[in-house]
């Protein structure tokens, strides 16, 4: 069997600690910039040289997160983070913006240690085409996103590039890197590693004007995926990793740990991974859970110790479990108030203990486990014994000559000689056991003495600070000789010259998000874009849209060509596979909104084969504009926004239907609404669910070049007679996002 990696969340240095000490392999983190978890503590390019020393002295590895689009004012900076994490031997980068990839992909070109590139979650990698795409781009690894279920990660792991998979921590609802809801609501974008976590919000369901329920119907349980293991390794997955840098240091080495004894033992404590997160556990779509996958309010958060009850007049539980002093468990009055309870003393399984008080203790009422002191525990105990690689030392002393120390860790060797000739021993001499005591005051390194040999004349003598001094000296040489395997040589990146000025003539497209259109009303657009074929917009410039979610093959090419469609519309990296085949077939490329086309290298990298590129919802309109002049470029200039595309109905939770019987469901086109009264579409069909704004975008014509190409995203016949008379709203394209 393969050695399969853990991979652990840093979000400050103490998490590091607690992660190396729990047996992870390897670690996530990020700079102060251009990190998915801006609101992390992360690290600074001044200590990240450190950081990265620190982990690979311990032998793990270290990968950074530059995984957010990139403005077009920060690519030089993104490019110089990148040269500096390469020169220092950071072993991979997490990269989303395909444009900033584009422009650093052959760093390598004359490296001694290799800096690999991990196309991340973002980039909604979630079946074999869309790796497979990744492997051609020249990824070293995909890290495959959370939807993605377990027999089609089998398939990606058939393939030459390393595959990661999440298996715990917090789920994102939405597809990854398809959430426009927090820069909707928020104005920060998640794409920008500022996400605002509006899915955690409560939700009230609408159908027909009628509130159904109200509740988080957005807000996922998280992921657990520990009694799955065994299927992840038959599989063929490489990485294991655990979702929480803005998380504690106690999650991080009790989820380490567990996992680590899951692999190396197949067991683990459920209860403690249990009580380190406030959420329920989900195995989640990987392995195809439908139903109870939302943290809804009656959810039970915690673990549930007990039930209070009465006896002689005063209020006792027994505890179903053994819990330590200092561990706080939470008590319900009779007036339904939580309160917290915190142990002063050890309580053992089947001990009955009196609410002394709270007397008001709720009769009936169940205690809950707040937090296990034996969490905290763990990671002390944990702290205080890891730094403990296997030292082997020799230490020679002849009089007349100088001193030297050897030190040898695995398969690395250094030696160091004293600077003062080694003395006879006139009233005083060191003996074998003084200097064996002096060599092993290791303490404050990495290290612990495992072979000590000393090889010395009789009546030498020696001065301890003189030992002392070797000894720290040797310990210094031996990192910097083993840290000298990972280092590059400073490196300065070109950027490529991006395309001259062209000019471009306007098309006004429409995308069609229903078929039930007359097309008598499409006319006076250049090209139509629809998600299905109908005979009745035959003779009109189509376009395919292919979905996120489904496959295509070859006979895909002949239905287009058949059909009469002009091209397709790509909107995820798995419909690269066809790219050369359509083109090779006549068939037009337009580069859809989902592909999040933020940057001018982005809009250059999609040039090459595309003959309309549709920037990022997420834009601003002087990039745009600025892109335009070189670039075929298009802007959703009217209609609903499309926030989110995900598995998950909101109204499966009331309906308790599994996610199925979705085509006859009269939920299938309703609303929900969030805290601040803000309404949405919510529309279900082929298996998926989308939120759309039910504010309508109408930008401003006077605030875009001549050159900019407008869609129009419709789901009706008034949606296109509405176009002149709706009012102007420019979304978020006046400034664009944080």
């Amino acid at each position: 069997m393969k050695n399969i990696e853990i991979l652990a969340p840093v979000g400050k240095m103490s998490m590091l600690d607690a992660g190396i000490s729990a047996g992870a392999c390897s670690f996530y983190l990020a700079l102060d910039d251009f990190g998915a978890r801006a609101y992390a503590k992360n690290f600074s390019l001044e200590n990240i040289e450190e950081v990265i020393d620190y982990i690979h002295l311990f032998d793990k590895k270290v990968f950074i997160t530059i995984n957010t689009l990139i403005k077009d004012e920060e690519i030089d900076k993104a490019i110089f983070y990148i040269e500096k994490l390469f020169e220092y031997g950071a072993d991979a980068i997490l990269i989303q913006d395909i444009g900033l990839y584009s422009l650093v992909k052959n760093i390598n070109k004359n490296a001694k240690h290799k800096l690999e590139f991990h196309a991340s979650t973002q980039m909604a990698i979630k079946d074999y085409e869309g790796a497979l795409t990744a492997k051609n781009l020249g990824f070293d690894r995909v890290v495959v996103a959370r939807e993605t279920e377990i027999d089609e990660i089998e398939k990606i792991c058939k393939l030459d590039i390393d595959t990661e998979v999440f298996v715990h921590g917090s789920l994102c609802v939405s597809f990854s890197g398809e959430c426009l809801l927090s820069s909707y609501l928020g104005k920060r974008s998640a794409n920008r590693g500022r996400c605002a976590g509006i899915c955690r919000k409560k939700y009230k369901l609408i159908n027909d004007g009628k509130i159904l329920g109200e509740d988080y119907y957005l807000s996922m349980k998280d992921l657990s995926t520990i009694d799955y293991t065994d299927r992840l390794i038959k599989a063929g997955v490489d990485s294991l990793k655990i979702e929480g840098r803005m998380k504690t240091d106690e999650y991080v080495y009790n989820t380490v740990i567990n996992y680590r004894k899951k692999l190396e033992k197949n067991f683990y404590d459920k209860d403690q991974l249990r009580d380190i997160s406030n959420r329920s556990y989900t195995k989640g779509f990987i392995f195809g859970q439908k139903s109870s996958y939302l943290a809804l309010e009656d959810e039970n958060k915690h673990r549930e110790i007990g039930q209070v009850y009465e006896k002689n007049g005063k209020r006792f539980f027994k505890s179903n479990s053994s819990l330590i002093k200092e561990s706080i468990l939470q008590v319900t009055t009779e007036k339904n108030r939580k309160l917290p309870l915190t142990l002063t003393e050890d309580l053992k399984k089947g001990q009955e203990l009196e609410l002394k008080d709270f007397k008001d203790a709720k009769i009936g009422s169940k205690i809950y486990l707040l937090s296990s002191k034996v969490l905290k525990d763990n990671l002390d105990q944990g702290l205080n014994s890891y730094k403990n690689l296997p030292l082997d030392i020799s230490f020679f002393a002849k009089i007349g000559k100088y001193p030297k120390i050897t030190l040898q860790y695995k398969d690395t060797k250094i030696s160091y000689e004293g600077e003062s000739l080694v003395e006879e021993g006139k009233n005083i001499s060191l003996e074998k056991n003084h200097i064996e005591e002096n060599l092993t005051k290791l303490g404050n390194t990495i290290y612990e003495a495992r072979n000590v040999e000393i090889d010395i004349d009789k009546n030498i003598f020696l001065r301890k600070k003189d030992i002392n001094s070797m000894r720290r000296r040797a310990v210094e040489d031996l990192n910097e000789k083993r840290l000298a395997f990972y280092k590059n040589n400073p490196v300065k990146i070109k950027k490529r010259k991006l395309k001259e000025y062209k000019a471009f003539t306007r098309e006004k497209n429409i995308e069609l998000l229903e078929n039930d259109i007359d097309p008598s009303l499409l006319n006076d657009f250049d090209n139509i874009y629809l998600r299905k074929y109908d005979k009745k917009f035959d003779g009109l410039n189509i376009f395919y849209i292919m979905d996120a979610d489904k496959k295509y093959d070859h006979n895909f090419i002949s239905f287009l060509k058949d059909k009469n469609f002009k091209g397709v519309v790509f909107n995820n990296y798995k419909d690269f596979v066809l790219k050369d085949e359509l083109l090779k077939n006549g068939l037009e490329i337009r580069i859809g909104r989902y592909l999040n086309v933020f940057n001018s290298y982005s809009f250059d990298f999609y040039s090459d084969f595309s003959s309309m590129i549709c920037s990022s919802v997420e834009n601003s309109f002087e990039n745009i504009n600025k892109n335009s002049k070189s670039y075929p470029t298009e802007i959703l200039a009217y209609g609903p926004i499309e926030l989110m595309n995900m598995r998950h109905c909101p109204f499966s939770a009331i309906k308790k239907c599994g996610l199925k019987g979705c085509e006859s469901c009269k939920f299938s086109n309703s609303q929900i609404k969030d805290e601040d009264n803000n309404l949405f579409d919510i529309k279900r069909s082929d298996g998926l669910s989308r939120i759309y704004s039910k504010e309508i975008t109408n930008i401003d014509l006077k605030k875009i070049e001549n050159s900019v190409s407008l869609l129009y995203l419709v789901r009706d016949n008034e949606d296109i007679k509405n176009i002149r008379r709706s009012k102007i709203n420019n979304l978020g394209y006046d400034r664009g996002v944080i």
